[in-house]
């Protein structure tokens, strides 16, 4: 399985690794020069896209703006397109001229197989004709089939920084009000419920967040904000 982690600090970096690795791989295959796309897919999320180069990172960006292309047809068809003569076939009449202009002949797709909600394809690009036979396809498709359970795992660990980092921002935020709070109770001498009424209500007025609220209370201290152990 491609280690798609090593090394990446943002799922980006992630995604330009294995775009890196899968055209290695295929252009070992075939001999030649193969550089490769990728577009994930999440809901509630802005597609990603990633590419070996920047003419291949636009060929992703550019199936988004027309809607067609090897990209697309892999994630909406059987998974596995190739067109291997562009100036002979008829397919994605948007998107072929783009390819031609760019001196591109022989096109492959691969859709990845991700957990529901989430969908990816790989695309790689060659300038000759017929680069992609159907042994290449194959030796490809199986890379892809690889290449799926390393994105998955890559997925899940950024789902698990994000929580980790959600749940820290909500105990940072909790602590800031609780702090807050005591100070209300300190100097108006009353209850906890009447300390976080008085913060909800400043913060209605002034349509800010209750942690905004606390934290100008905090700041206005005359020893400053008090630090709390997730600083440290």
């Amino acid at each position: 399985m491609p280690d798609l982690a090593t090394g990446a600090k943002t799922l980006t970096d992630s995604l330009e690794i294995l775009v890196r690795l899968a055209s290695a791989t295929v252009s070992r295959l075939t001999g030649e020069r193969i550089e490769c796309a990728v577009i994930l897919n999440r809901v509630k999320r802005v597609s990603a896209t990633a590419g070996t180069d920047s003419q291949t990172a636009r060929f992703a960006r550019l199936e988004r703006e027309v809607g067609e292309g090897p990209l697309s047809e892999a994630l909406t068809g059987s998974g596995t397109v190739a067109m291997n003569r562009v100036a002979a076939d008829f397919r994605w009449a948007r998107y072929r001229p783009h390819l031609q202009d760019a001196g591109i002949d022989s096109v492959l797709g691969l859709r990845l197989s991700l957990g529901e909600g989430t969908e990816a394809a790989l695309a790689f690009f060659a300038t000759g004709a017929q680069a992609f036979p159907p042994h290449v396809v194959a030796a490809a498709r199986s890379f892809a089939d690889v290449a799926s359970r390393g994105l998955r795992l890559v997925l899940e660990l950024h789902a698990a920084s994000a929580r980790a980092t959600d749940l820290q921002s909500a105990l940072e935020s909790r602590t800031s009000i609780d702090i807050a709070c005591g100070v209300i109770m300190a100097q108006n001498r009353c209850s906890y419920n009447d300390a976080i009424t008085i913060i909800a209500t400043a913060s209605s007025h002034r349509n800010i967040k209750l942690r905004t609220v606390a934290e100008g209370i905090l700041a206005s201290l005359p020893g400053g904000t008090p630090r709390t152990h997730f600083e440290h």
